[in-house]
């Protein structure tokens, strides 16, 4: 299990809106896939649940104490001043201390296929000025090029078509001497004592996850010579960042 969220729906989804949520609360939400209901609505798409989970001691058990270090990964990458493209509302601080970074010269620009989940981080990221967010098919999101685009746990949670269609989508929306950035789960290290609780989690309620266990993430794009790939692992290799810089 993890702390974001954001799903491509199964027919194309157009954007609903560049709105604060309370400006388009009456528009009907984009169909939602057949896998999001079936396999986490009890996580991300019963509102109350919502309410409940996104809290900053469900985020560090979740993310097993590892949620500030795997944030400081990711804001790492990103520069004061960037356009930045984060297809995936996520439960936690992260939005609001990514967008941060960026300050009020940049744009941190957040879209998911909920309503539920953008009425939410609006409610989050109120009076940041630089963010924008958008209901919007994370094969589909974005909208002309970023410096970076950050997949930010993302990727374990969507079947293997669209992890293709994702990353392809998201690598096009880099700008030569921009990233692609992935922060997601990695195989542990045989030794790792979270390795059999992981493993029973992904059986259970993760079951796209151990895909990126014998996956690269680099091998779902297809203009991946494109770009210079470069990767890191943490906390025993039960985590990743993979970044890709696209060539000029």
């Amino acid at each position: 299990m993890n702390a974001s969220v954001d799903f491509a729906g199964n027919d194309k989804v157009e954007p609903v809106s560049t709105m604060p949520a309370a400006s388009w609360g009456e528009m009907p939400a984009p169909k939602l896939p057949d896998y999001l209901v079936d396999v986490y609505t009890w996580a991300y798409v019963a509102p109350n649940m919502v309410e409940l989970l996104d809290r900053e001691i469900v985020v560090a058990t979740i993310l097993w104490m590892q949620q500030n270090k795997l944030m400081r990964a990711a804001r790492d990458e990103i520069a004061p001043g960037d356009r930045v493209l984060q297809p995936a509302a996520v439960y936690g601080k992260l939005v609001s201390h990514l967008a941060k970074k960026v300050g009020p010269e940049g744009e941190y620009h957040v879209t998911d296929i909920q309503n539920v989940q953008i009425e939410h981080v609006n409610r989050k990221i109120a009076g940041l000025p630089q963010t924008r967010t958008e209901v919007r098919d994370a094969r589909l999101t974005g909208d002309g090029e970023y410096d970076v685009v950050n997949s930010y746990f993302l990727m374990h949670e969507v079947p293997e078509d669209y992890k293709r269609a994702i990353a392809n989508n998201l690598a096009s929306r880099v700008k030569p001497g921009g990233k692609l950035m992935f922060v997601d789960y990695h195989e542990p290290v045989m030794w790792h004592p979270m390795r059999p609780i992981i493993w029973l989690v992904f059986k259970w309620l993760e079951p796209f996850a151990k895909a990126l266990w014998s996956n690269e993430l680099w091998d779902y794009v297809e203009d991946r010579d494109q770009f210079e790939w470069r990767k890191e692992t943490i906390f025993g290799g039960l985590y990743q960042k993979v970044v890709g810089v696209r060539k000029a």
